[in-house]
């Protein structure tokens, strides 16, 4: 069962994930995006948590998808981070000092034309979060954090088919509540939870 995931828990997941992605594939071709995943402690309860967007219906690209915070890297940012910071600060207006980065993943590949970087983050304990977080009125449509129990745990993970044409024949998906976690989101998360010694790696070519 997990419960609480401390820093040096990420920390040495990072580590464990850093030969795990798509890293011998060219960037050519796709549009570069970043993410964070945003894990939050509990220290009281001894729980942790992970937050979550789910995007604005009406978007022209992954409309009501389920996602982390971030997005496509602009002409203007000088690196990946940058636009993981930027993006996440737009859409749910959580600036850079409420939390830590604890590092990165490797580059994972879509099958709609992105190839995203994922970086690993921790709310620091003096964010007072709950009162800063609020969605992007053009491009969230709410914000949720489920625990890391719901969303790691292997028992609630299914490898399948892709619901849209897609380059890649298999993706994944998380059994949560009611929301349709799939895609990169899932794989990302899959994956954190091999990093943290829960279950197998998903293999690459998966979305």
């Amino acid at each position: 069962m997990i419960t609480l995931i401390a820093k040096k828990d990420l920390i040495n997941c990072v580590k464990n994930i850093k030969d795990a992605g798509d890293t011998d594939r060219s960037v050519s071709g796709y549009s570069e995006a970043s993410i964070i995943v945003i894990f939050i402690n509990n220290y009281n309860i001894n729980e942790s948590y992970i937050l979550m967007t789910q995007r604005k219906h009406n978007l022209r690209k992954h409309a009501g998808q389920i996602a982390f915070p971030g997005g496509r890297k602009e002409k203007d940012d000088k690196d990946l981070l940058e636009t993981a910071l930027r993006e996440t600060e737009e859409e749910i207006s959580l600036s850079p000092e409420n939390y830590d980065i604890i590092g990165k993943l490797p580059r994972f590949y879509t099958g709609t034309g992105y190839v995203v970087t994922p970086y690993i983050a921790i709310m620091k304990t003096s964010s007072d979060w709950k009162n800063i977080i609020k969605p992007s009125f053009e491009e969230v449509e709410k914000i949720f954090v489920p625990t890391s129990q719901e969303l790691l745990s292997p028992e609630f993970h299914i490898r399948e088919k892709p619901p849209i044409k897609s380059s890649m024949s298999m993706t994944w998906r998380i059994n949560y509540k009611n929301e349709n976690i799939w895609g990169l989101t899932a794989r990302v998360l899959v994956t954190i939870s091999a990093g943290l010694g829960l279950r197998e790696y998903p293999p690459c070519d998966d979305i």
